[in-house]
């Protein structure tokens, strides 16, 4: 599949303009976000995020889990930072905005393809972009139990250099466990087709997640599959617990042997997790154009080549300023 036929598949979830208002047109990009390098999710600085749930199908074999809780806004954290400096590096020559655009809230520009598709908050001109690429937290396949472990510290705080204070000692902060996998949707609301493109170049590319990401944290974003359409899709929650439901039978017995394993094979979680997002979508009637797992790889391959990336991203910034110069405090 090239760029072209991608756009073509997706058409009926994606729109041919930016405009002030939703236009009714969702793109589902489904991930399944592996952890490859020990990783600190956490809102304390210590404490692991957790969310006690039930895995496995609703009214069949089901269990009661900790499941580890990736909460939503550290996804478009990592990811944004990934977009901006695609962005600087891809368009920073053709747009000053886009040069000078980052994540400080009083250097972020509020007219690049980046903040027009992810939101701003209001700046000097007293305007601000409603995000258009939503997320919701996504929970760990397997229990804390197996997925957590605690590694102990000698430098605590976050500053890069700080003075020595006395009684200043260790601290054992919880870690993510490489191999634990969360299933993860990220929609796209009334988007162009190449800010899909846009955002699966920025899932491609980012693989730091988490506090403490320059020194660790690193996860693997397997794009599973695109699903376009008017209809909202499932939830990350509900497609783990229908991921367990489908990894339940074979290898292991029960829901309950799912979620305490030791490891569970990445190219069976695949097939589990692609399986159970269309299990749901068939029981809701949920009507979507889909490009499989093996098209989208094509795609990620195109993207990353950088005439490929820039004639697509050179689109995006065309249609974003014509938006702009359209929209409420864009003279």
């Amino acid at each position: 599949m090239d760029i072209d036929e991608f756009t073509d598949a997706i058409a009926s979830g994606t729109v041919e303009e930016i405009r002030n208002i939703r236009q009714n047109r969702r793109t589902h990009i489904q991930v399944l976000r592996e952890v490859t390098a020990p990783a600190r999710f956490t809102t304390d600085g210590e404490r692991g995020n957790t969310m006690t749930v039930r895995m496995g199908r609703p009214g069949e074999d089901t269990v009661e889990t900790r499941a580890v809780d990736l909460f939503y806004r550290k996804q478009p954290g990592a990811e944004r930072r990934t977009a901006k400096s695609l962005q600087r590096d891809v368009l920073g020559g053709e747009s000053d905005s886009c040069k000078e655009d980052r994540m400080h809230p009083n250097d972020m520009r509020q007219n690049t393809p980046e903040s027009v598709l992810f939101g701003s908050a209001a700046g000097n001109k007293g305007v601000s972009q409603r995000s258009r690429v939503y997320y919701n937290s996504a929970y760990s396949l397997r229990d804390a139990s197996v997925t957590l472990q605690q590694n102990t510290q000698t430098a605590a705080g976050d500053e890069t250099r700080q003075k020595a204070a006395e009684g200043q000692g260790t601290w054992t902060p919880d870690f993510v466990r490489p191999g634990t996998m969360f299933p993860s949707v990220v929609t796209l609301d009334s988007a162009l087709p190449e800010e899909v493109l846009f955002v699966l170049a920025v899932l491609d590319r980012t693989n730091h997640y988490g506090a403490g990401e320059t020194r660790g944290g690193n996860v693997t974003n397997h794009v599973l599959g695109v699903y376009a359409g008017h209809d909202e899709g499932p939830a990350n929650l509900e497609v783990a617990r229908e991921t367990v439901a489908e990894l339940t039978g074979n290898e292991f017995a029960h829901a309950n042997d799912v979620v305490e394993a030791s490891t569970l094979p990445l190219d069976n979680v695949k097939k589990a997790t692609i399986s159970a997002y269309e299990h749901i979508t068939e029981a809701r009637g949920l009507d979507f154009d889909v490009v499989s797992e093996s098209e989208v790889t094509e795609i990620l391959t195109a993207l990353r080549d950088e005439e490929t990336l820039h004639d697509v991203m050179g689109v995006q910034l065309d249609a974003v300023e014509d938006y702009v110069s359209r929209a409420p405090g864009g003279d």
